[in-house]
């Protein structure tokens, strides 16, 4: 478990931040200059805090109060930065060997071994960081990190380094070492990609203050605020008006059209938000209207734009009599796409489920 409490103040930038991680994978997610870095300095000792407190699985690593700071190299905290850091000059071995020299030569062979062949790199052990790809040149840094028998394993933007391609393979193999290894890990992550697939706990940060701290589907799925909302890239943030609000419905006034949401707690009259994925937005079929259930929210307009990325077609929607360029952005697979005839045929109906939006009040 990591607890971190964090206060510091530097020329033109104040971090205060304050959270609580028990899963084994914690992401902190934020844009550059959001106070990412710092906090990880502090967690891991190279930075000393003004206040607060650090504790990782009952350990005190730093305290103010208390006058608790202790030296990075007894936090048993293990570090992969960006770079990697790796001696040019060592093999494979010899990198991984660098944290663990206290051992005597056989129990340090045999450990170093084992950390080699937990991140997958037998047959290399004798290459140097140069003769080796990025990929591997990370799981050096990983095995020299966990040699240590870190209680917090710390990982700074692991594949900002990283060809896209190989990416999706990179951070398979961290969840199934992470998961081999049980130690836990807070990856440091302005990427969304990285963020979703990595993190079992996600806490958001900007500015130096954290905005919001929750499970994956909270994050993604139930935004805080907008500006979480627009860090995840909700995309659809409509601005809206409450005309009523009970235990059983909430009526939302969206541009002069009645929306339908989950209840909440909200007045009426009262501004919010309604933040909705761009996938949670479905096209209904024509000839299939007739045969199923009223769709919810019904809308009816045209596809304005479109935009095919990896297997996916993201595209606008304009309601009908609308006056904006668009109202909505779409994403759905490209199969979809082409079953429902929407190369051929751009007007159509949308419905928007209740439970696909998330209400909060407005900023």
């Amino acid at each position: 478990m990591l607890r971190a409490e964090i206060k510091k103040r530097l020329d033109g930038f104040e971090l205060d931040v304050a959270f609580q991680a028990d899963e084994g994978r914690v992401v902190l997610f934020g844009p550059s200059g959001a106070g990412k870095s710092l906090t990880l300095q502090a967690i891991t000792g190279v930075m000393r805090p003004d206040a607060g407190h650090v504790e990782v699985n009952g350990r005190l690593l730093f305290d103010s109060a208390a006058g608790v700071n202790l030296p990075p190299q007894v936090r048993r905290v293990g570090y992969v930065p960006q770079s990697y850091a790796l001696f040019p000059h060592l093999t494979v071995q010899q990198n991984v060997a660098y944290g663990v020299q206290r051992l005597d030569g056989a129990r340090r062979r045999a450990l170093v071994q084992e950390m080699v062949e937990l991140v997958g790199l037998q047959g290399l052990e004798h290459r140097r960081p140069r003769e080796l790809s990025g990929g591997q040149q990370q799981r050096v840094a990983l095995a020299r990190a966990l040699a240590s028998r870190p209680e917090l394993l710390v990982l700074d933007e692991p594949f900002s380094n990283i060809d896209t391609g190989l990416r999706g393979t990179l951070r398979r193999e961290l969840l199934d070492l992470q998961a081999r290894s049980g130690i836990a890990t807070l990856v440091v992550t302005h990427d969304l990609d990285d963020a979703f697939f990595l993190g079992s706990r996600i806490v958001v940060i900007d500015s130096g203050r954290v905005l919001q701290v929750g499970s994956r589907e909270d994050v993604f799925y139930r935004p805080a605020t907008r500006r979480v909302a627009e860090f995840v890239e909700t995309r659809n943030i409509l601005r809206a008006t409450v005309l009523e609000s009970n235990s059983q419905r909430l009526l939302l006034n969206w541009q002069g059209r009645p929306l339908e949401a989950e209840p909440t707690s909200l007045s009426r009259g009262q501004e919010v938000e309604v933040c909705i994925r761009p996938t949670q937005v479905m096209i209904v079929r024509e000839d299939r209207l007739p045969h199923l259930p009223p769709p919810e929210n019904p809308f009816c307009g045209a596809i304005v734009g479109e935009a095919l990325q990896a297997e996916a077609y993201v595209l606008r929607f304009r309601l009908a009599d609308s006056a904006d360029p668009y109202d909505l952005e779409i994403e759905l697979p490209d199969y979809v796409y082409f079953r429902l005839g929407l190369d051929r045929q751009k007007e159509a109906t949308i419905s928007i489920h209740r439970s696909a939006m998330h209400v909060i009040p407005a900023t």
